[in-house]
């Protein structure tokens, strides 16, 4: 489930639509929480679906560490890539902001952090953009996007989260124990598959 305060619209006529701020989100706020209502297909599943299906579904979806097809119910699955992105994936079953959000500025994830199968061109024409999503971007980047999330994850007592309660039990008991011991934080190459050869 996505944040309450959220939107979709209009990006660009090159990029489509992608997810807004209609309030101020500061940073360490739970932007999206996977829960028991995403859709979660195993990959032979996902085989069996009829062509059309496939291609329309595919676009919104992501592998998540077990190899599924994950997509959101609600709008979390309309949020754009920026590789300068203003919110990350954990391997807590939830997104983080890891910047200030404003109003009405457009709310970014890494997909870098989706485990893609393939590389693609990226669009997002941001600063330091990387032109291209490669396969192996998350253990290029895992370091630096290991140290924005735990510094925002251990903001989370400080602000406001509207969506706490969507958290499973375990989740929330792992977040509670890294507030106490942040050198127990799980890193997002937890999140990898399928898994480097060792």
């Amino acid at each position: 489930m996505i944040h309450p305060c959220t939107t979709v619209r209009s990006v660009s006529e090159q990029i489509g639509i992608g997810v807004f701020a209609t309030a101020f989100i500061p940073r360490g706020t739970i932007i999206v929480v996977r829960d028991a209502y995403d859709l979660c297909l195993t990959r032979q599943e996902f085989q069996e679906l009829p062509p059309l299906m496939r291609r329309n579904m595919e676009t919104y979806m992501y592998h998540d560490h077990q190899g599924n097809l994950i997509m959101s119910w609600d709008h979390a699955r309309y949020m754009n890539h920026s590789c300068n992105s203003n919110t990350l994936m954990t391997d807590y079953n939830l997104e983080i902001a890891v910047q200030d959000i404003q109003p009405g500025e457009e709310i970014t994830t890494d997909y870098g952090l989706l485990n893609v199968q393939e590389p693609y061109a990226l669009l997002c024409g941001c600063r330091n953009c990387r032109t291209r999503l490669r396969t192996d971007d998350l253990e290029r980047f895992a370091d630096s996007w290991d140290q924005s999330i735990l510094d925002s994850l251990l903001q989370l007592n400080q602000v406001l989260q509207p969506l706490e309660s969507i958290l499973s039990s375990t989740e929330r008991k792992r977040l509670e124990e890294l507030q106490q011991k942040p050198q127990r934080y799980s890193s997002v190459r937890n999140l990898q598959w399928p898994r480097p050869e060792p």
